[in-house]
């Protein structure tokens, strides 16, 4: 290679280490025509193609330098990576593979390979992978986290546990770690899902939510609703609907409003929500931080939104504070078997009869309606629940709770 293009090559080298892409493009595009024969000009021409998010142009020209050296195995570790972004699982495979066979402890690929591999339902094949970089002393928490989210995955819950142990030494405040190993062990819940959860999973669900939940025969709005008429007559309440979601409770509901207020954590929900035009306002916020404000409600909804909590007494006392005279709280509650808060597999919080009795009575509430039943299905099975209303109990002050 002629020593002028062995310079370019260098600067836009330099260039990319800093992410400076498009500049590296241009010198690189002059390199490659000076030397037309040059591998690892082509690699860098993809990589900086790739940094501008051109797939297509950084496939060709990593596919070009893997041509004229075919034993380049940093070559075939980026046409890996760019068949990843690209959503080409076998090509993918092959070119880490490849990069693998050239280099046995070529570790990048190799944790490539277990992604691409995860990604794709290969999940034996990516455990086999993240074991042997384990076994290899790359065991950095990012790693284990993507390890312990396939082996619990792929079922071998007994690795996830493991894993997600070792994570918890290294990072004792990491809410969602202590979260999921609750969830693997039955042991220790916390005391509601973490936030930030419950945000990216409902942003990323939106689209899908309600025809998932047809799919789960999902019937709490109505039954909640069936409750609550039995008890309530009136059309112009003012109503809050806790954890409102896509608003699935809005239509049933807004007959008896006057005023309808819907909250959820996710703002992806509460643009579907939006889309149905039947709350008077929605807001972005979380559940207790909105009931610490001052205004008061005739009834408050929280329907499939305990779920997220494992202690309901904050939650409980908070709708408290904000019920008017006369006013109820109507929520739906999935049963555990035990008289202990758990947190399933699927990341929610069971509550047993016993311990909602009694938060209801430790929190100033009567019950009004308390109907065990079941408002969802999980593989096909009904899963046991409650209906319920509660009202507050007049002979204790609100501020006393």
């Amino acid at each position: 290679m002629p020593e002028t293009s062995e310079a370019m090559l260098q600067t836009a080298l330099d260039l990319l280490s800093a992410g400076r892409h498009p500049e590296a493009i241009a010198i690189l595009q002059q390199a490659v025509r000076l030397s037309p024969q040059s591998a690892a000009a082509f690699r860098a021409l993809a990589e900086a193609h790739l940094g501008c998010g051109d797939l297509e142009e950084a496939r060709r020209c990593c596919q070009r330098s893997t041509t004229l050296d075919p034993s380049f195995e940093r070559a075939f570790y980026l046409l890996g990576v760019i068949c990843a972004h690209a959503g080409d699982v076998d090509d993918s495979t092959a070119a880490f593979e490849r990069a693998i066979e050239l280099r046995p402890k070529y570790f990048d690929a190799l944790r490539g390979l277990a992604a691409v591999a995860g990604r794709s339902g290969q999940l034996a094949r990516a455990l086999e992978c993240y074991r042997e970089l384990i076994v290899a002393g790359i065991d950095h928490s990012e790693l284990l986290l993507e390890f312990a989210e396939t082996a619990e995955r792929h079922g071998d819950l007994d690795d996830a546990i493991t894993a997600r142990k070792i994570l918890f030494k290294r990072e004792p405040d990491n809410l969602e770690n202590r979260f999921n190993l609750s969830s693997l062990t039955g042991k220790d819940p916390p005391p509601a899902t973490p936030a930030t959860m419950v945000t990216q999973t409902f942003d990323d669900y939106a689209e899908t939510f309600e025809t998932h939940l047809g799919a789960l025969q999902y019937s709490g709005p109505e039954l909640l609703y069936r409750a609550v008429d039995r008890c309530e007559s009136r059309n112009d309440l003012q109503i809050l609907d806790l954890g409102c979601g896509t608003g699935l409770c809005g239509r049933p509901f807004r007959p008896m409003a006057q005023r309808l207020v819907g909250v959820d954590l996710s703002t992806r929900m509460l643009e579907k929500a939006k889309a149905k035009n039947v709350y008077d306002e929605l807001h972005c916020a979380d559940v207790l931080d909105f009931l610490s404000r001052q205004a008061q409600y005739d009834l408050i909804l929280a329907a499939d939104v305990l779920i997220y909590f494992g202690d309901l007494l904050a939650v409980f006392s908070a709708a408290r504070g904000r019920i008017k005279d006369g006013g109820h709280f109507a929520f739906t509650i999935e049963c555990s078997n035990s008289d202990d808060v758990v947190v399933s597999r699927n990341h929610r919080y069971l509550h047993s009869p016993s311990y909602v009795r009694s938060v209801i009575a430790e929190t100033g509430w009567q019950i009004v309606a308390f109907d065990e039943c079941a408002f969802r299905q999980e593989q096909h099975k009904d899963l046991a629940g409650i209906v319920a209303v509660v009202s507050p109990d007049e002979g204790r002050d609100r501020d006393s709770v």
